[in-house]
């Protein structure tokens, strides 16, 4: 941090960092029962020893909620990532091991929402 720190103070013009995570809803679904049943056994047992929390939170990415609808097959999480890196790192292995297909789409908060149509109407001036 140090090294860091006098890098930004001798060369400004090269001192961008962006502490901003992007929110993503990440849509999972199992095509297979038995993969589902599979998941669901490695994730109790994740869930029962504390790793699971571990796993949804490290550096760049923090899994903010989960909610399961088993009887579809189905789960959605919330989340946010610096990168589709930290995004990789978390549901590859799910999906490899599981065969998940994992739509991700790019959210946003009811705050930025509120102030990007501030500025859009104020530029549409209404």
């Amino acid at each position: 941090m140090v090294t860091l720190l006098s890098e930004m103070r001798s060369h400004p013009e090269r001192a961008f960092i962006c502490f901003n995570m992007q929110l993503y809803l990440a849509d999972i679904q199992f095509d297979d029962i038995e993969m589902q049943k599979a998941a669901y056994a490695q994730f109790i047992e994740l869930w029962d020893s504390g790793a699971m929390a571990k796993e949804d939170k490290f550096e760049g990415f923090e899994l903010l909620f989960r909610v399961h609808a088993p009887g579809e097959g189905r789960v959605v999480v919330l989340c946010r990532a610096e990168s589709d890196k930290q995004l990789f790192a978390h549901f590859a292995p799910w999906r490899a091991q599981f065969g998940m297909v994992i739509d991700f789409t790019p959210v946003i908060s009811c705050q930025s929402v509120v102030d990007y149509h501030k500025d859009l109407f104020a530029k549409l001036g209404g």
